[in-house]
Order: structure tokens, then C-alpha cells, then sequence
């Protein structure tokens, strides 16, 4: 999840090596085993925004297998750095 979150910042034409800043909630209520057919990620972001100093997504996601939720996550925090 996260790193689609940093995908999207790139995506957006945004420059930098993105990394995880921090996540306020996380679920996890199963598990990706070799019988799913199935993943789908889900990414809300919350909040973008670009300064001089600062490039950073704040999001919430869930990832689901064959349609069930297996992960949640409530504001995961990731930035990009230009060094």
C-alpha cells in the first residue's frame, strides 16, 4: 500500500525517493495465502501536498482477497525526498 501511495506522488510529476513515514491505524484481519485468485489494493488519499520542503501523500487503503478485506490501513504517511 504504501508503495502505490508513493507511485502516485511520482505519478503526479512529483520528483524524489519516496519512503514510508507512518501509518496512524493498521488492521489485519487475514492473511494472502496460495489459494486466493484474487488481490485488489484500494488507495483513498486523504491529503496531498507539495511545498519547497516537503512532498507528501497522506492515504487510507485496504487490500482484498477474493473480495474479502484482509488489511486496513488509516493514514499511512509517505514522502518524497530529492536526495
Amino acid at each position: 500500500l504504501w508503495q502505490l501511495t508513493g507511485f502516485n506522488l511520482g505519478w503526479r510529476g512529483w520528483q524524489g525517493r519516496g519512503y514510508a513515514l507512518g501509518v496512524g491505524e493498521v488492521k489485519l484481519t487475514g492473511m494472502v495465502r496460495p489459494d486466493r485468485k484474487i488481490l485488489s489494493y484500494k488507495i483513498d488519499f486523504t491529503k496531498a501536498i507539495q511545498t519547497r520542503r516537503l512532498t507528501m501523500g497522506v492515504a487510507d487503503g485496504i487490500v482484498e482477497a477474493d473480495g474479502e478485506v484482509i488489511y486496513q490501513v488509516k493514514d499511512m504517511k509517505v514522502a518524497l525526498s530529492e536526495s
